[in-house]
């Protein structure tokens, strides 16, 4: 592959796909920024290959993977073959995603709230992908992509469980030792996920050597059950590696169920003057019947809760666009993208005309982006620190 390919900026590929933006290259891919040919257009990613030696095989694979459908996968269009300046290409066009986390760790550790996260949505896809027979075979934090508000991992990369892997295919630092010799398997798959799970905590990939016999030291510090994940996952012996069931069962285990004990006459009073207890979340059960409703408030106390039930009366709108730099607002909130105050408004007004595309700078991470009418959401909040209303909305 070559080292030039911001040249073909501009250029079009079969008729359909402007190459709008280069955004970045390997030693066997590069991507490019394009646009649907629907209106509106839609920003979509066109991603460059080698061809190898089974070109069809190339283009078949990619086929299949286009029809998978899980929410945690990056979903794909049909690829196909091309040229481009006298080059043999397959290419694969897929959604646009706004950032990845290979661009966030140089700036940042991920605490253990964001790496279970990050690893949920990871084992879901594995999951799915080796009960259709496939494996990713390229797991590393620039695959692991934010579309939205959410989390995907990329599925170009797919490889059929069971066959060898292409001779076109580099090897790196997140390949499991086999891989050069055996047929591809989940097995795999675990290990770069192993690898990549150190590094989302650490900074840095475990130390390891192809003609080392042990397993990868994995620093000692490292929370748990992520200390756990990341020993049986680096595992040199496949045979002895975790499933991603068994990762996930460590990450999320199953609570136990303990009867209650039997309850005697007199106890049976006793608790009958019990207030029930408050309402239980997620998988803790329904709410416990009240035995003895609580006692109305009175006098003062009632006034104060009168006069309290007032204040949501005041509710107040914005209009807010989402800041595209996603995996910097992780560290506040993991679901809900960062929203940037345009201006004050009201539950009915329209959103104002707008000439074209427009720019707002975060006012938290600084960043200026583009953006869209289409884009401006009305927002029910309360700004409690001062902001500038966008030029366009005054």
């Amino acid at each position: 592959m070559r080292d030039d390919w911001k040249k073909f900026e501009g250029h079009v590929v079969n008729k359909m796909f402007p190459l709008r933006k280069f955004l970045g290259s390997t030693s066997h891919s590069a991507v490019f920024l394009t646009q649907s040919g629907h209106e509106p257009p839609k920003n979509l990613a066109i991603k460059f290959m080698s061809r190898g030696a089974k070109a069809d095989s190339q283009v078949s694979l990619l086929l299949r993977a286009s029809k998978l459908n899980h929410p945690d996968l990056l979903r794909l269009l049909p690829g196909g073959r091309c040229q481009l300046a006298g080059m043999d290409l397959v290419f694969v066009v897929m959604e646009y995603a706004e950032e990845d986390l290979g661009r966030v760790l140089p700036e940042r550790t991920f605490t253990a709230k964001e790496t279970r996260e990050v690893l949920g949505p990871l084992l879901d896809a594995l999951s799915h992908l080796h009960s259709q027979g496939l494996t990713h075979s390229h797991i590393k934090p620039s695959n692991i992509m934010a579309v939205g508000n959410q989390l995907k991992l990329s599925s170009d990369t797919v490889l059929p469980l069971g066959e060898p892997r292409p001779a076109n295919r580099p090897f790196d630092a997140y390949d499991a030792p086999e891989a050069s010799t055996a047929l591809v398997a989940g097995s795999s798959d675990v290990w770069s996920l192993g690898v990549t799970l150190v590094e989302i905590l650490t900074q840095r990939a475990p130390g390891s050597s192809q003609d080392s016999k042990a397993d990868p030291t994995v620093p000692p510090n490292l929370p748990q059950p992520f200390l756990d994940i990341a020993r049986q996952c680096l595992r040199r012996d496949p045979s002895l590696r975790w499933t991603t069931a068994q990762i996930a069962d460590c990450l999320n285990p199953t609570p136990v169920l303990v009867g209650a004990p039997e309850v005697t006459a007199g106890a049976e009073k006793a608790a009958q003057v019990r207030v029930a207890a408050p309402e239980s979340t997620g998988g803790a059960g329904k709410r416990a019947p009240a035995v003895v409703a609580a006692p109305k408030a009175t006098g003062a106390a009632g006034k104060a809760m009168e006069s309290t039930a007032g204040a949501w009366q005041d509710i107040y709108y914005y209009w807010v666009v989402l800041c595209k730099n996603y995996f910097f607002h992780m560290r506040q909130n993991l679901f809900f993208r960062h929203r940037i105050p345009l201006a004050a408004t009201d539950p009915y007004a329209p959103v104002p005309p707008l000439d074209g595309p427009f720019k707002v700078r975060c006012d938290d991470c600084g960043k200026t982006y583009t953006y869209k009418r289409s884009d401006v959401l009305r927002y029910e909040q309360e700004i409690t620190k001062s902001f500038t209303p966008h030029p366009l909305f005054r």
